[in-house]
């Protein structure tokens, strides 16, 4: 796992009555130099005093030289509920510091949702946006990647980390595969997680893909803007595991990702997952133009082109939030002044948007670049835009080469290892279609 260096270390007291979550907090802390005796314990009575020493620790004052500043996030260990229903937590916030918020303290106790539900085919349909119906897994809240367009990269106050991961196996993850038989991919995504920064000692992703060796035909994505991925070579059930990387160009990734491995970490170690047999894809999500935009994107796009020959590549332009939210995260001085006066003239016609900030016809003219500059590498490549408008599938469907009712991308919940679509009537398509009246 990465070298972390949490200003402290949390752990619930009832991860205590469980050898195994124990084992895995010492293994965890061993590769980070700490031992278990060093780890502040978290009960009902001591809770409301640590909530508010643990929600002023971060940020620091000061960071050793080379460190970045996301890896200083406090780690808790807790055990996470997986019953279903969530205890009431009114008494215990009665007690805590004024202003504290009532999620920091259910992370804390463990009320991590396993599982959640997204892009239903009604809610994509109103917000006008196209992608694939899916439901995703989460052991974690919190992320050391420290990425500043990110709520939980830029301010998240610790990250969470659910450590019952054998009871997570059978309760969320076998139930849920077996409910939703149309679904063939899985995510283990969350939230605003990236669990191979944790990896092999957290030992999610050997017991995920063990689980789902149980079942014909089912695979597990990893999503991920990490490097870490050596120990995969030795993971028994590797071959129902599919590699997903969020890549972008080394500007974004030096300026604004500095936790996260650099963009040619990131393709190269897609280029190890390859040889080790994994499908291999690739997200530029979020796309973000900064000055020099097209030769940063151009120059990455040619390496991984060349050391890799991934099943699909896809383009989302940063979006999700009006320029002002934007601004707030990172400096608009880093990026395309060009851009940024159209999204400050667009502003108004872009209120509500779930695409803002940029208009259409820039996040256009950017998708256009990107999918001429793959071409000259690739020719085979499924190309596709994620989580976009059904006009911009209208206009840029013959340029990707895909049918917006049915495309392969990178984490769909129906596109098997080598690109074939696993369709049923209980999942037709994409949201593009039109929901059931």
């Amino acid at each position: 796992m990465y070298n972390l260096q949490p200003l402290k270390t949390y752990m619930l007291d009832r991860v205590q009555d469980d050898a195994r979550c124990l084992a895995r907090v010492e293994r965890m802390l061993g590769a980070l130099g700490r031992r278990v005796e060093d780890v502040t314990v978290i009960t009902e009575e001591n809770l409301p005093e640590l909530i508010g020493e643990l929600v002023h620790l971060w940020p620091p004052a000061e960071v050793p030289e080379g460190v970045p500043v996301s890896f200083t996030r406090p780690l808790v260990f807790t055990v996470q509920e997986l019953s279903g229903e969530w205890p009431d937590i009114g008494p215990i916030l009665e007690r805590c510091p004024e202003g504290t918020a009532a999620g920091h303290v259910r992370q804390v106790l463990g009320h991590i949702e396993p599982t959640r539900r997204y892009h239903e085919r009604q809610n994509d349909w109103a917000e006008n946006r196209v992608c694939w119906p899916t439901t995703d897994f989460g052991t974690m809240n919190g992320c050391p990647h420290g990425c500043q367009y990110c709520g939980e990269g830029k301010s998240g106050k610790f990250i969470a980390i659910g450590v019952n991961l054998e009871d997570f196996m059978e309760q969320a993850v076998g139930p849920t595969v077996e409910a939703q038989s149309w679904q063939k991919c899985f995510r283990m995504i969350g939230w605003g997680a990236d669990h191979i920064a944790f990896e092999p000692e957290y030992g999610c992703i050997d017991l995920y893909t063990t689980k789902l060796a149980e079942y014909e035909g089912r695979y597990g994505y990893f999503h991920s803007a990490s490097a870490n991925v050596d120990w995969i070579a030795d993971l028994p059930h590797r071959d129902r595991l599919i590699g997903v990387w969020s890549v972008t160009c080394e500007a974004v990734a030096r300026d604004l990702e500095q936790g996260a491995g650099s963009a040619l970490d990131r393709v190269e170690a897609a280029r190890k997952c390859q040889e080790m047999g994994l499908s291999v894809r690739f997200k530029f999500k979020p796309t973000i133009p900064v000055r020099g935009w097209r030769e940063e994107y151009a120059a990455i796009i040619e390496r991984m082109c060349t050391l890799t020959r991934p099943e699909s590549i896809g383009f989302c332009v940063i979006m999700w939030m009006d320029l002002d939210t934007l601004g707030a995260k990172i400096d608009l001085d880093l990026l395309d002044p060009e851009y940024v006066q159209a999204a400050r003239d667009a502003a108004e016609e872009m209120k509500g948007n779930v695409c803002a900030p940029f208009p259409h016809h820039v996040r256009k003219e950017i998708y256009s670049f990107l999918i001429e500059h793959v071409r000259r590498w690739n020719d085979e490549v499924f190309l596709y835009i994620s989580t976009e408008s059904r006009e911009m599938w209208d206009e840029l469907a013959e340029a990707l080469g895909q049918d917006p009712r049915a495309y392969r991308c990178g984490c769909s919940s129906v596109v098997l290892p080598g690109g074939k679509l696993a369709l049923s009537p209980e999942c037709p398509g994409t949201t593009y279609l039109e929901p059931p009246s």
